[in-house]
């Protein structure tokens, strides 16, 4: 074979994050002449860095958030399939996987929170046109969420049944607890990196690999849970741990994928950078409070579970229900949070301004309309949704009532998130920070809390949407205020 020529990227791609590299093995054989055809016919098959700089912004919003869409929906799935399985077992493991709840998110938004200040640095350094840079964050952050995956896995190992007695788990259930725990534990070193590593490459304006690697991650997770939960085949029957293990193969695979794209077009550096410590002093800056930020949401779930479980374990079964439904209901809201980002990001780094507002203009208006026929359509699914979850007719009563309350103020809370998805990408986390504190503790919990001291359960749901509503609304006469004050939008703008 004859050897290849050095051909610099940068004349047929946006800013390549390959170095001239890129088409070595693919194209060796090809002659010059074919090279450009063919160069960019390689960029749209493996998903190459965008330039959001330029063009119709509603256009890139589409594109960027509808793979996001397939992606999150898979992951959202993969929770309801654990769910749905773990219910065939019975009431106790159903009330178990309800506990684990708050705790896998709580570590699941860590992750994310690192995830956010890696998006957003790589995302402005593209926008900076600064290659070098741009290597220097995907691999700093890659080595940080290493670090972070093992101090949790070592931290949850140790407390586990503590922490799962303080949130109001009985002795009976604690054994189910432990089973998908310990599991879940060791398989959350996979989940963080995976998390990050997926950020990286979204910030490049690639959301389609990362989505077709959770979709991959999802029908793993669904072929093996019957397998090992019920023991089919050669298999023997794990019961909930089988759905823990199958879990953490799962992500394995996920992660041993998307590494390979990685590391084969050498997105990362496995050399260890003189600016390692820096880097990372300025992604603990920026991570930390969008962490705090995540952590606020897993934290007052816990506290709901605690007063949800007053009201017996099959409360807390059908709660645990409705709350992996809400994250399904608000599917499009999470993929603009993960598909706004980049475009912000990069926006914010060539200093587009007008463009970030416009786009979040269109996608509030959007999650709007949305919301509210997403609503209308769980309304009249909630009878089959309630007994597909459960044979106890309690249990389908407390589903249904979850379903006709909550998700009707699901708009105001996907104002919310987008807002605060874009203030983070402006390196702003503490603001976003600030705005979760408020909506959880001034407005989503004194509510529920009132809701449920003087209408009992159904109250309590009607607080969190009333809260939720008050949310989108207040984050309403916010944006307008920035839009037409230059002091708040150059104090957001400002680096």
């Amino acid at each position: 074979m004859k050897s290849c020529p050095k051909i610099p990227i940068d004349q047929y791609s946006y800013n390549s994050l390959f170095h001239g590299l890129w088409v070595k093995n693919w194209v060796c054989d090809m002659s010059l002449s074919t090279l450009p055809l063919f160069a960019n016919l390689y960029i749209r098959i493996i998903f190459m860095a965008k330039d959001l700089t330029q063009g119709d912004i509603a256009p890139w919003l589409y594109r960027l958030t509808a793979p996001m869409v397939l992606g999150i929906m898979a992951m959202f799935l993969f929770n309801l399939v654990d769910t749905y399985f773990i219910s065939l077992l019975g009431t106790q493991p159903l009330a178990a996987i309800s506990f684990t709840f708050p705790i896998t998110m709580l570590v699941i938004n860590i992750g994310i929170g690192l995830s956010i200040a890696t998006g957003a640095v790589v995302a402005r350094a593209l926008g900076q046109k600064d290659q070098q840079l741009t290597t220097l964050w995907i691999s700093s952050s890659f080595y940080l969420s290493v670090l972070t995956a093992l101090v949790i896995m070592i931290i949850g190992l140790t407390f586990q049944e503590s922490i799962f007695s303080l949130l109001g788990a009985s002795a009976e259930l604690l054994p189910f607890i432990q089973d998908y725990m310990d599991w879940w534990f060791a398989g959350s070193v996979l989940l963080i990196v995976l998390i990050v590593v997926n950020s990286s490459v979204r910030a490049t304006g690639n959301t389609k690999l990362p989505s077709l690697v959770m979709l991959f991650s999802a029908l793993i997770n669904g072929v093996l849970d019957p397998i090992l939960i019920f023991g089919w085949g050669p298999f023997p029957e794990l019961g909930i741990k089988g759905a823990a293990i199958a879990t953490l193969i799962s992500w394995m695979l996920a992660l041993m994928l998307i590494m390979h794209f990685v590391i084969r077009n050498q997105l990362i550096s496995f050399h260890i950078s003189k600016a390692l410590f820096s880097s990372w002093k300025k992604l603990v800056s920026l991570g930390l409070p969008a962490a705090f930020t995540n952590m606020l949401g897993p934290l007052a779930n816990g506290i709901l579970v605690a007063w949800v479980a007053t009201y017996g374990d099959t409360a807390v079964a059908a709660y645990g229900v409705g709350s992996r439904l809400e994250p399904l209901a608000l599917i499009v809201v999470m993929a603009f949070t993960a598909s706004l980002p980049p475009f912000v990001g990069q926006n914010h780094g060539a200093g587009e301004h007008k463009r970030i507002e416009d786009a979040l203009v269109k996608s509030m208006q959007f999650i709007m309309v949305w919301q509210l026929l997403i609503y209308a359509a769980l309304v009249l699914l909630a009878s089959p949704i309630s007994m597909l979850f459960s044979d106890d007719v309690q249990v389908q009563s407390i589903i249904k009532t979850f379903i006709y309350i909550l998700p009707i103020s699901y708009f105001g809370l996907g104002f919310c998130l987008v807002s605060t998805a874009t203030i983070n990408s402006l390196h702003k986390p503490r603001i976003s920070l600030m705005i979760n504190t408020v909506r959880l503790f001034v407005f989503y919990l004194p509510l529920a809390w009132l809701g449920n001291h003087y209408w009992g359960l159904t109250g309590l749901f009607w607080g969190c949407a009333m809260a939720n509503l008050l949310v989108g609304l207040s984050i309403m006469l916010m944006f307008n205020r920035v839009r037409n004050d230059p002091r708040w939008s150059n104090k957001l703008l400002e680096v």
